[in-house]
């Protein structure tokens, strides 16, 4: 009889190990902000929220012109490195934004420009905190 209880207490150790040992969920935040590259509090459109979710590829030499975000705009480099220009209080503003890094975007007041001057291919996801019918991005004359 004890040796019956020592293979059942065996048992249900190794059951315990195994129930320890399952793989946990890895979550990392990739980037928070509250204010643009310019030091400017964004804000939020009225209206439907709406999120979206889209990858941009920037082949080298690839530029996205001069324009403006009419909400919220999170950028997360995965590849390559884009370089954001932005028009601070009239004066240009460059920044290098390489795999892992991100930016916080959505103020009329500082335009940009992203451009890939890097060897590379550079890719970024873009998340929009925007509403129904709004759009992506106000591009600038």
């Amino acid at each position: 009889m004890h040796l019956k209880q020592v293979g059942w207490a065996a048992g249900l150790m190794l059951l315990a190990s195994s129930v320890q040992a399952a793989p946990q969920p890895e979550i990392q935040e990739l980037f928070k902000a509250s204010r643009t590259p310019g030091d400017r509090v964004v804000a939020y459109p009225q209206g439907t929220p709406e999120m979206r979710v889209v990858r941009v590829g920037l082949p080298v030499g690839a530029t996205i012109p001069l324009h403006t975000h009419p909400s919220p705009v999170i950028v997360v480099v995965t590849k390559g490195a884009m370089t954001n220009v932005r028009l601070v209080d009239g004066k240009e503003v460059v920044s290098v934004v390489r795999p892992g890094d991100g930016f916080l975007e959505g103020h009329p007041d500082e335009p940009h420009y992203v451009t890939n001057q890097g060897p590379e291919p550079a890719e970024a996801i873009v998340t929009f905190a925007s509403v129904e019918g709004l759009p992506n991005m106000v591009q600038m004359n």
